[in-house]
């Protein structure tokens, strides 16, 4: 009786692992999707997606040799009338399944941006595996190039640009990159500009044992507004926009005196009051701005009140050539129609009832005067002369 018992006993626990072990699947079962591209052309969807190895993530991060080769990167591509009907027709050729939980990246083409984006990013978080913490990224390029270059040296293929751009704009702050959540979250906000960073293929300023390495950079952004972005903007015209952007963690200005660069500003913490008012039955705006700055750089033996004041005009140079470069293009770079929405919205009311909204909300004299403080702490040596 006690044998019979003990078999069954062991009976049921294989039973129970066995059960516990058939539908397990690993890492080798899945193909990764960890960056997605939507183009429009021709009246189809046409999507790409990067596919990682993360066996080989697995052994870089863990600090194995890589070999000095980049990563492995497939690009999938496919096409279909809607942008659900593109994704299916990519399943018929993936071996395995995508998962799409690792999606960390949506690039968007030209053309899709220049479109009403709502009508297809409404079918993105409608997918339960993607994320809404996404990066969004616009490009002139073709997407497959990019992908194609998106790794850089042997590191983790995760660790660039494309999946990670905090780490590069807390180093150098040009242009802010931004997340699916906070696209979607403005969608319809009156006056809010989201700028959508466009990416390009550098060609020239890296090497491999003299073979140039192609890498991605950010060179300007998309502004979307409405769910359209009928306009960009190089990073050049958009040198006034991380002056005012709380996310800007380090940024320079270089000193120019005479026309001569005669040193650089390290700019940091920055802080930001926008002051309103109703002036002849349209806004216009005051901007406080403070920086904290450390001297980087000096070529001649300018005092510190000389430096503090180039650089304080050289950032309200750049904020105002910014903002006109905006309105010759009937964009509110700065959000100043949101702020005066947020802050003042009875004068917004009326305002907007006159018909005085939208692209005739502001003008070039809308932006009144800029106000710019900068803290020098030090300047990084023990006097201010040059070596």
């Amino acid at each position: 009786m006690n044998r019979s018992v003990g078999v069954l006993g062991m009976t049921l626990c294989a039973c129970i692992m066995l059960t516990g072990c058939w539908d397990v699947k690993t890492i080798s079962d899945y193909n990764f999707v960890t960056a997605l591209g939507i183009d429009y052309s021709e009246g189809k969807y046409k999507i790409y997606t990067e596919l990682m190895d993360f066996g080989s993530i697995s052994n870089q991060d863990e600090g194995g040799d890589g070999g000095g080769e980049r990563a492995t990167v497939w690009v999938g591509k496919s096409e279909g009338e809607t942008l659900f009907a593109a994704i299916n027709e990519l399943y018929k050729t993936g071996q395995q399944s995508l998962y799409w939980d690792h999606l960390m990246a949506i690039v968007l083409s030209e053309r899709v941006l220049q479109k009403d984006i709502n009508r297809f990013i409404d079918s993105i978080p409608r997918f339960p595996q993607i994320r809404y913490n996404s990066w969004i990224f616009g490009t002139h390029e073709s997407i497959d190039e990019l992908f194609k270059h998106s790794t850089f040296f042997n590191f983790s293929p995760i660790s660039n640009l494309l999946h990670n751009p905090v780490v590069l704009h807390k180093q150098l702050s040009v242009i802010a990159p931004i997340r699916l959540n906070k696209v979607l979250a403005n969608e319809g906000e009156p006056g809010e500009t989201d700028l959508i960073p466009t990416l390009s293929i550098d060609k020239k300023d890296w090497e491999d044992n003299d073979k140039p390495q192609p890498v991605l950079f950010m060179n300007g952004a998309f502004a979307l507004n409405n769910g359209k972005a009928q306009h960009s903007f190089t990073e050049k015209q958009l040198n006034g926009v991380k002056w005012i952007q709380p996310q800007m963690k380090r940024a320079v200005i270089p000193v120019v005196r005479n026309h001569k660069t005669i040193g650089m500003v390290t700019l940091f913490n920055p802080k930001k009051k926008i002051h309103i008012a109703v002036e002849g039955g349209k806004p216009v705006f005051t901007m406080d701005l403070k920086f904290t700055g450390i001297i980087e750089e000096m070529l001649d033996d300018s005092p510190v009140d000389i430096i503090r004041e180039k650089a304080e005009m050289g950032i309200r140079n750049e904020v105002l050539n910014t903002f006109k470069s905006g309105i010759a293009k009937h964009v509110d770079l700065f959000g100043l129609e949101q702020t005066l929405y947020r802050n003042k919205n009875k004068e917004w009311k009326k305002l907007s009832a006159s018909g005085i909204g939208g692209e005739r909300m502001l003008t070039e004299d809308s932006l009144k005067k800029v106000n710019v403080q900068v803290n020098i702490l030090h300047s990084g040596m023990n006097d201010m002369a040059p070596h």
